[in-house]
């Protein structure tokens, strides 16, 4: 699954892979290096989703996708937005949902969803 989320976003003209982090404690200082816009986080299922508050409340805008390590299931969200779950993934599934959830920030979509703003 991490192969095809990599090849999806190199496929796109306005997306771009700026770096790689293996250790999750120096996930938040590379985020604010690169000031990335999202980040691709592999999980082993949807109770992990949970380890990213931390990060997403430091960075609220922050975009993560988070296939899971099985490749059935993938989520999308933000800190002041529900996740988003994307059954079977598709190439053209996946940038949709990270495109759209790019673009809309967390001050607009947190009103329209009434969450977080």
């Amino acid at each position: 699954m991490r192969e095809v989320v990599w090849q999806t976003i190199e496929q796109q003209e306005d997306m771009e892979v700026v770096g790689e982090v293996l250790d999750p404690i120096d996930l938040l200082g590379a985020v604010r290096e690169m000031r990335a816009d999202a980040v691709i986080l592999t999980i082993r299922g949807p109770r992990e989703l949970g380890l990213f508050r931390p990060l997403l409340a430091e960075c609220p805008n922050l975009t993560v996708l988070s296939p899971e390590s099985s490749g059935k299931k993938a989520f999308v969200g933000k800190f002041c937005s529900p996740w988003r779950e994307i059954v079977d993934p598709s190439e053209a599934d996946i940038e949709g949902a990270l495109r759209h959830c790019v673009q809309v920030p967390c001050s607009t979509e947190g009103v329209a969803n009434g969450q977080r703003s």
